[in-house]
């Protein structure tokens, strides 16, 4: 973040996708600041690391740990496969659009993701929605949201979403 004539400049954007509409909805607000302060945006999807247990009980108990281990890795390429196709076609949206955008898919827990991507990256402003997926899966991976905004160190700009 840099001040250009006493007014604060973004220069660059993070707006963390999950695959959810909810995080898409963010964008349009992202698009409008990139815009007004000639800002890149930066797209990253975490890919939550599953265990078998967590991502199917049967597997870690109906089948041999080596094959729910295959079949893990095999759930987690498609979901790297479709944040990578995802967000290949937002950037693209984007720079057609006129806005400099730039992606990445990481595995991991996703709050300590983003704020290693925040501080390696020297993201000036986070924009994203107040919560991402619906439902269960929301209960179980909490509130990254809140967890980024105490722990991410930079101004943040959060839009409420509504609806599932």
């Amino acid at each position: 973040m840099s001040s250009r004539e006493g007014f604060l400049v973004y220069k660059r954007i993070l707006v963390p996708q999950d695959g959810s509409a909810f995080a898409e909805r963010v964008l349009p607000h992202a698009i409008e600041l990139a815009r007004r302060f000639d800002a890149e945006i930066h797209l990253l999807e975490v890919i939550p690391t599953q265990t078998p247990g967590l991502l199917a009980p049967e597997l870690a108990v109906e089948t041999e740990p080596v094959l729910a281990l295959e079949v893990l890795e095999q759930v987690q390429e498609a979901l790297r496969a479709a944040g990578r196709e995802r967000l290949e076609g937002l950037v693209s949206q984007l720079e057609r659009d006129g806005v400099h955008a730039t992606w990445r898919v990481v595995d991991g827990d996703p709050v300590p993701e983003i704020i290693s991507y925040i501080e390696k990256n020297e993201i000036d402003l986070i924009a994203m929605a107040s919560h991402g997926r619906s439902g269960l899966a929301r209960a179980i991976l909490g509130s990254v949201t809140d967890a980024v905004l105490r722990r991410g160190n930079r101004p943040m700009l959060v839009i409420p979403v509504r609806g599932d």
